[in-house]
C-alpha cells in the first residue's frame, strides 16, 4: 500500500494531491504542465515537496514534520523515464545489472535471469539497445527498474517515444505485465488511450489537484464535468428546458449520435455547423459546433452517401437510452458524478425550479457587475483585456527566468507570460518553425547568430554567464577529486551530445586540457562516457540516481535539491569556457513592446542581480 499526501507550490499553481494506492496501477492523466511528472519527482526523492507524508508498506520515506526524507536509492522504487535512459554501450544484461551491482555474484545472475525470463526477453540478453526495437527498449528499462524488486513502479509517459503503428501492441504487452506485478505501480501520460488500457483506476489531474478518480469506464461514463470529458472523448451537453434554462447534463458516446439534414424534433436534438471531420477506423467523426460543442462518429458508408461537407449545418440526436445525466453541484455550478443512470425526459421535469434558481443567481451577480464596472468607469478606472505573452528559454536559465517572470507579471497585472524551457537546438527550431514568441533566450552563439541570419532576429545582447563543473556522487566510490582523473580513472561518464551547448562546451574543455594532460586526454575520457544526454537535466540526474560515477554540467543547473545528491568539483579556469547566454526579440513577437521592456528589465541591474541570485557569473567574469 502507497499512501501519500504532497504538497509543491509551483510557478502559477501548487501541486496539492493524496491517494491511497493498493497493488494496483493507477494512471495519472492530464495536459502537460499540470503537475504529473513533479508528483513522480517527489515520491522518487528526485524533488523535494514543501510539505507533506510519502508512506510505502508501512514504512514512511518522507515526512516534512519529522524530517524524514529518505534519499532516492534507499526508498526502493523503481523509475521508467520517458526516454528510458538506456546506457548505449552496455548490452541488455549489464543495463539490467547496473542497478543491483552491489549485491553477490550469485543473487545478482539469480535476479537478472528471473526478470529477463519475467519480461520475455531472454534472446536479447547480449544485445545493445541500439538493436533494440522500441518495445523491446521499453521492456529492458522495465527490467533495470524491476530487477532491483521495487516496493512501488512508476513510469513516466512509457509509451510517448514509440510510433503510432508500435504504440498499441506495445500498450497490450504493458498491461499484461503490470498486470502480473503485485506492487503498487503509477503511471502518467497525457493520452487517455493509455490510461483506458493500462489503468485499474485512473486519476484526472488539473493544475496540481486530482479531480476526478475511477475505474477507465466510470470515467468515461460520468465524466465529472468538461475536463474530463474532453479526454475520455465523452460528449458532455446541457440540457435545455423551453425557457432555455439549463436542467440537466447529459453524457453519451459519439457513435450513439444520429445525423440528418432535417430535423428529428427528439427530445435530445442539437442543431450546429460541421467545423471538422476526421476519419478513425471505420468511422468518420464529425465535430459539430452550436450552442453546444460535440462529437459525431458515423460509418464511413453514412458519410459518403449524405456527403457532408465541413461547414454544413445539420440536426444530431441522441435516444434517451443512450445518454448518463451528470447533475449540477448545487453550490459550484458544476457537473459531478452521479451513480447509476437516470433518464433526461424525466429529469427535466423534476428539476424545473433549479433553472430558476439558477437565472435568478446570474441576474443577481449581473447587477454587481455592473455596479462595480460602473464605479470604476466613474472614478476613471477600468480594466485592461489580458496579455498573454510567450518566450523560448534554453532551459539552463529556467530558475532566474521564472523569478524574472513573476516580478514582471506583478509590474504588469494585465499580462501573462508563458515560456518554454529546453534545448537551445530545440527552441531555435521552434522559432525557425514560425512559433510566436515574444523573447528568445539562446544558450549558445552559433544558434542565436544563425536566427539572426535568417532575418528572425534583429539584434541580440549577452544576459549571463556560466561556467562549466563536474559533478559525482555523494560517496564518490571511484575517487574523482579532478578533470584529470576523468582519464585516469575507470569511470562512467555522462556528458553532453555534441548538438547541444553543455556537449559542445565540454569538448572544448577536454580539448584545452590536453595541453597539460597530454594529447591522448580527450580520447581518454570520451572512452569513459557510458552515455550521451541532450538535456543537462538527464546528466544530474543519472549522476544523483548512481546510475553514472561523473556528469559534466553547467554549475547553475546544480540546484539546492540536486546538492542534497552530489558532490561538485571545479574545473581548472584556465581549461575552462564562458558559456554565454543571448537573449533577443523576435522580428515576428507579437508584443514586442512589452517584449522590450521585459528584455530591458532582464539586462538592467536589477535582472542581473537576479542571475547572480543563481550562482550565474558576472558578465565581465572571464574564465579563460
Amino acid at each position: 500500500m502507497l499512501n501519500l499526501k504532497l504538497k509543491k507550490g509551483l510557478r502559477h499553481f501548487s501541486v496539492d494531491i493524496s491517494q491511497k494506492i493498493s497493488n494496483e496501477t493507477l494512471v495519472l492523466i492530464g495536459h502537460s504542465g499540470c503537475g504529473k511528472s513533479t508528483t513522480l519527482k517527489m515520491l522518487a526523492g528526485l524533488l523535494s515537496p514543501d510539505e507533506g507524508k510519502i508512506e510505502l508498506k508501512d514504512h514512511v520515506i518522507y515526512d516534512n514534520q519529522k524530517k524524514i526524507n529518505l534519499p532516492p536509492e534507499d526508498r526502493t522504487i523503481g523509475f521508467v523515464f520517458q526516454n528510458y535512459a538506456l546506457f548505449p554501450h552496455l548490452s541488455v544484461k549489464e543495463n539490467i545489472a547496473y542497478g543491483i551491482s552491489k549485491l553477490a555474484t550469485e543473487e545478482r545472475e539469480k535476479r537478472i535471469n528471473e526478470t529477463l525470463s519475467f519480461l520475455g526477453i531472454e534472446a536479447l540478453a547480449q544485445s545493445k539497445p541500439s538493436m533494440l526495437s522500441g518495445g523491446e527498449q521499453q521492456r529492458v528499462a522495465l527490467a533495470r527498474a524491476l530487477v532491483t524488486q521495487p516496493k512501488l513502479l512508476l513510469l513516466d509517459e512509457p509509451l510517448s517515444a514509440l510510433d503510432v503503428s508500435t504504440r498499441s501492441h506495445v500498450r497490450t504487452e504493458l498491461k499484461e505485465l503490470l498486470g502480473k506485478l503485485s506492487i503498487p505501480t503509477i503511471v502518467v501520460t497525457h493520452d487517455y488511450e493509455d490510461a483506458r488500457v493500462l489503468a485499474d483506476r485512473v486519476a484526472v489531474m488539473d493544475k496540481g489537484k486530482i479531480i476526478q478518480t475511477g475505474t477507465p469506464r466510470e470515467i468515461a461514463q460520468f465524466p465529472a464535468n468538461h475536463f474530463v470529458a474532453e479526454f475520455t472523448g465523452t460528449n458532455l451537453i446541457a440540457v435545455e428546458t423551453a425557457d432555455s434554462e439549463i436542467s440537466d447534463y447529459v453524457a453519451f458516446d459519439p457513435w450513439k449520435v444520429k445525423v440528418s439534414r432535417e430535423s428529428k424534433n427528439s427530445v435530445l436534438e442539437w442543431h450546429g455547423e460541421i467545423c471538422d471531420m476526421a476519419v478513425t477506423g471505420g468511422f468518420v467523426r464529425l465535430h459539430i459546433n452550436g450552442r453546444s460543442s460535440f462529437y459525431a462518429d458515423i460509418p464511413i458508408e453514412t458519410y459518403e452517401q449524405m456527403d457532408f461537407q465541413i461547414g454544413e449545418a445539420i440536426y444530431a440526436c441522441v435516444g434517451p437510452k443512450e445518454v448518463r445525466t451528470i447533475k449540477l453541484e448545487k453550490d459550484e455550478g458544476s457537473p459531478v458524478e452521479q451513480k447509476g443512470i437516470q433518464r433526461p425526459e424525466k429529469n427535466v421535469k423534476q428539476l424545473w425550479k433549479w433553472g430558476y434558481t439558477l437565472v435568478a443567481i446570474l441576474a443577481i451577480t449581473f447587477l454587481m457587475f455592473t455596479y462595480v464596472f460602473s464605479s470604476q468607469r466613474a472614478n476613471g478606472f477600468t480594466n485592461e483585456s489580458q496579455i498573454e505573452m510567450f518566450s523560448l528559454v534554453a532551459a539552463n536559465a529556467t530558475d532566474p527566468f521564472n523569478k524574472l517572470i513573476e516580478e514582471f507579471e506583478n509590474d504588469h497585472s494585465n499580462v501573462n507570460v508563458e515560456a518554454t524551457y529546453a534545448g537551445t537546438q530545440i527552441i531555435r527550431t521552434q522559432l525557425e518553425q514560425g512559433a510566436k514568441a515574444d523573447l528568445f533566450l539562446s544558450a549558445d552563439l552559433d544558434h542565436i547568430e544563425a536566427v539572426k541570419q535568417q532575418g528572425l532576429i534583429s539584434e541580440f545582447f549577452p544576459v549571463s554567464n556560466n561556467h562549466l563543473v563536474i559533478v559525482i556522487p555523494k560517496d564518490n566510490q571511484v575517487g574523482i577529486h579532478s578533470l584529470k582523473d576523468l582519464s585516469s580513472k575507470k569511470v562512467k561518464l555522462v556528458i553532453g551530445t555534441d548538438t547541444v551547448p553543455i556537449g559542445k562546451y565540454t569538448r572544448e574543455v577536454l580539448e584545452k586540457a590536453k595541453v597539460k594532460y597530454g594529447e591522448d586526454f580527450y580520447e581518454k575520457v570520451l572512452a569513459n562516457v557510458v552515455s550521451f544526454e541532450t538535456n543537462v537535466k538527464q546528466v544530474l540526474q543519472k549522476v544523483s540516481l548512481g546510475e553514472a560515477e561523473a556528469g559534466i554540467v553547467y554549475t547553475t543547473d546544480v540546484t539546492p535539491e540536486f546538492l542534497k545528491k552530489v558532490k561538485i568539483i571545479e574545473i581548472p579556469k584556465e581549461y575552462n569556457i564562458v558559456a554565454t547566454n543571448y537573449i533577443s526579440v523576435p522580428n515576428a513577437a507579437p508584443n514586442k513592446n512589452l517584449a522590450e521592456e521585459f528584455m530591458h528589465m532582464i539586462l538592467s541591474d536589477k535582472g542581473q542581480k537576479t542571475f547572480l541570485k543563481y550562482n550565474y557569473d558576472p558578465l565581465s567574469e572571464d574564465f579563460q
